[in-house]
């Protein structure tokens, strides 16, 4: 854990007095990873856009753009900006993969990374994709689930929904997350904000 990262998080959604904790706080190092391991001409998807802030905190510390100055531009689901490393404008669930199929058919010489969701999975978008990627042998492109087991309005069963990826596009990266270390649980993690009480003890996490 890059507990600077997570700080940086913290105040950033504790300041502003954001949702969506639950999808900032659980796909924060997943993005991070992926960044990490990038080359240079590769791009990186935010297909869950409502995960926003993570992406921006991730953008800070290997391009060392502000976040803040990201939220305040871009708000809580990123637009496109190419400068700043935002290859696609996300929100509408399903939307983002399809651009980063795109993308990766247009330039086989470099990879395309791009998160989703496990409750995005429930958009018929994202399984096209994936029968897209596999039936045209497109191998530079990477996704990864943000498995946390939680959609809009129920959990989600991650057992089946991993089984059902896999056989159906077996190179998918599912990544089983939690955000119980920073004091948030289920559908309250998405839809309720950092209270001072709540904040402080998330840093005590670290």
């Amino acid at each position: 854990m890059d507990k600077k990262l997570i700080k940086r998080l913290l105040d950033i959604c504790y300041k502003n007095q954001l949702h969506h904790l639950g999808s900032y706080f659980s796909c924060v190092e997943t993005i991070d990873d992926v960044y990490s391991e990038m080359n240079t001409d590769d791009i990186f998807i935010l297909s869950n856009g409502h995960a926003s802030v993570a992406l921006y905190v991730v953008l800070e510390k290997h391009f060392n753009f502000d976040a803040q100055s990201l939220l305040d531009e871009m708000g809580e689901h990123p637009t496109r900006n190419e400068l700043k490393k935002v290859h696609c404008s996300t929100g509408s669930l399903g939307m983002g993969i399809t651009v980063a199929v795109g993308r990766a058919l247009a330039n086989k010489n470099r990879n395309v990374y791009c998160m989703i969701s496990d409750g995005e999975c429930s958009e018929g978008s994202v399984w096209e994709s994936l029968k897209f990627i596999k039936e045209n042998d497109l191998s530079n492109i990477k996704i990864y689930v943000n498995a946390n087991g939680w959609a809009a309005y129920d959990s989600v069963d991650l057992d089946y929904l991993e089984k059902r990826l896999k056989s159906f596009y077996p190179n998918i990266n599912f990544v089983r997350t939690t955000v119980e270390q920073y004091g948030l649980t289920g559908l309250s993690a998405h839809y309720e904000n950092f209270t001072k009480e709540q904040y402080n003890e998330a840093l005590k996490s670290l």
